[in-house]
């Protein structure tokens, strides 16, 4: 689900915030563990690739990983959690696996408050561009992104685009009404207290909406699933890309301006809830070792800034496509192959955790969990403690003169971890062995990862054809061991921390808290999953980065505000020192 470089941004983070998800988050932290500097050795024991061999003549005949990520992406586009295209491709998902001969299912976990359809967000700059054959300007299309559970408009909404105001005294409503909002640069913003009573008056006096700067050409989406009915936001939030936010600055700074308008149409529909989630299920019955399992899956919903394509369109295509080939081969697995697709995943692995709590069984007996959720890249490798790592090598020995341009590696690290960034980790945490795949390849993600650019015509099917073969592989292959995967030092220890991070014991998208882990500052501060921090020391914080940053300043004692609904919050929290060694 995201690129090398941000799997190590992020797991640098995350211990500092104890943040995640994804739904940010994003994905993963392949083990969040440094690999031992070794050369690959041979499996112990001779591989059969017999299965293998099947599966790869299968795939060269008859590949439709491609199609199934099409279908997926054009036909139910994003799915956000608690969205109704969500549940509608889950229901498609059942089918498709069902259509393949496996005992399918959907199995309900939770439930959202409130539910979010998104149709086609677009808008422009009137009359600013080009002047046509008449002499008459034309529209400059605005590029921009809003979050998930936030309010739309009632069709195409015209009007003035005005600066943010910055003195309560002066405030003029008649300013202001039916009047877009430009925000200010964050340097002459008004503080935090004047801008809160400014917006109750912006409100009263009938603004459209707001437009924000989102500080970069690539903004990422999210949302608050855990708003109410009663607190449904009324104006709508833009986040302009960072060329756009300029272009409207611009106009209305130059000298003389005669004032700009922008038309926003933003098809956002709210559905009462509370909104069932449900997780797809589908399994290939194991002869010999029915209740012991090899799952393999990735998550169902995205967010929706685009379709979804590769985070997780590639990882949800990729399991089809090794149900599909498994099946149509005629092999029997000795163990039972779980295939799955999760959902709540960007929120928080709400759907995988629910499920992993719910049935101890089924992690018990999981011999591995292989969750392809890193993208368009193609799969190229696993690492694992030594206790299992031959046996590794054993079942994806098959691999290693398939391709030579997308080689795979079986490496030996020193544990897996209880954290990361997407579902595998919901296991790891139940002491199942929770695998997130290497990918190389030449995708940039940060291109990708919950952006605009999240669409289909950024995967490289010969990527995906790889991948379904790898998993498909090493799905039967792990199934059809003498025994489950050995858990000895499964799970990596972590080396006591020296330094001094001030972690609040949350996992965040954005500045949004998606958990409050138990027994931290954050939960004796009888903190909530839904809060938003709006502020550190009184300083406004709208991002992770931003929450790092003044976190780390000055002093052990931080005065943080929260938005929990209408409500507003100041919470303290204090860290004790610690004194270097």
């Amino acid at each position: 689900m995201t690129s090398l470089f941000q799997l190590f941004y992020r797991s640098a983070l995350a211990p500092l915030l104890l943040a995640t998800t994804t739904g940010v988050a994003v994905a993963a932290v392949a083990q969040n563990t440094e690999p031992v500097d070794i050369e690959s050795a041979p499996a112990a024991v001779e591989p059969d690739y017999s299965g293998a061999n099947l599966l790869i003549e299968l795939s060269a005949k008859d590949d439709q990983v491609m199609s199934h990520l099409i279908e997926l992406t054009s036909t139910f586009g994003p799915r956000l959690t608690g969205s109704t295209s969500l549940t509608n491709a889950g229901e498609w998902a059942k089918k498709r696996f069902a259509s393949y001969g496996l005992q399918a299912s959907t199995e309900r976990w939770g439930e959202f408050p409130v539910g979010f359809d998104r149709g086609i967000d677009s808008g422009f700059i009137v009359g600013i561009g080009e002047k046509d054959e008449e002499g008459k300007p034309s529209d400059v299309k605005l590029e921009f992104i809003t979050n998930a559970w936030s309010a739309g408009t009632d069709g195409p909404t015209r009007g003035r685009v005005v600066l943010e105001p910055l003195i309560v005294d002066e405030f003029d409503a008649s300013l202001y009404e039916d009047a877009w909002i430009l925000r200010r640069p964050r340097k002459e913003r008004p503080t935090t207290l004047t801008r809160r009573k400014l917006d109750k008056l912006l409100a009263e006096a009938g603004m459209l909406g707001e437009l924000r700067n989102s500080g970069t050409t690539l903004p990422v989406v999210s949302g608050n699933q855990n708003i109410t009915w009663d607190d449904i936001p009324e104006h709508p939030s833009v986040r302009l890309v960072s060329t756009s936010y300029q272009v409207l600055m611009d106009q209305l700074m130059a000298e003389g301006s005669p004032g700009v308008e922008v038309e926003i149409d933003l098809q956002h529909t709210f559905v009462p809830g509370p909104i069932d989630l449900y997780n797809v299920i589908a399994d290939i019955p194991g002869t010999e070792f029915p209740d012991e399992y090899v799952i393999v899956g990735g998550h169902l919903d995205s967010w929706g800034a685009a379709v979804g394509a590769q985070d997780n369109g590639t990882g949800c295509a990729t399991t089809f496509e090794a149900a599909r080939l498994l099946m149509k081969s005629g092999l029997k697995p000795r163990r039972t192959i779980r295939f799955m697709l999760w959902s709540g995943e960007e929120q928080g692995l709400f759907g995988s955790q629910a499920y992993a709590k719910a049935h101890p069984e089924v992690c018990d007996g999981a011999s591995a969990v292989l969750v392809h959720d890193g993208g368009g890249n193609y799969l190229s490798g696993i690492q694992g403690p030594k206790a299992l790592v031959d046996d590794l090598r054993m079942v994806f020995a098959p691999l290693a003169n398939l391709n030579p341009e997308m080689p795979f590696v079986v490496r030996e690290n020193r544990g897996l971890s209880t954290f990361g960034m997407s579902d595998h980790a919901s296991f790891t945490q139940q002491g199942a062995p929770g695998f997130f795949w290497d990918q190389s390849g030449e995708l940039d993600y940060n291109y990708v990862h919950h952006t605009l650019n999240d669409t289909v015509d950024m995967v490289n099917a010969d990527y995906q054809r790889q991948s379904a073969l790898v998993v498909a592989i090493g799905a039967l292959g792990i199934a059809n061991l003498d025994s489950k995967l050995d858990r000895t030092d499964l799970i990596a220890k972590r080396a006591p921390s020296t330094r001094n991070r001030r972690t609040m014991g949350v996992y965040l998208d954005e500045n949004t808290v998606t958990d409050v882990i138990g027994d931290s500052l954050a939960s004796k501060a009888k903190w909530k999953s839904g809060d938003i921090i709006i502020a550190i020391d009184g300083v406004a914080v709208t991002s992770r980065q931003e929450i790092v940053t003044e976190l780390q300043k000055g002093d052990a004692k931080k005065v943080i505000t929260l938005q929990r609904g209408k409500e507003k919050i100041e919470s303290t929290l204090e860290w004790p020192s610690k004194k270097r060694p």
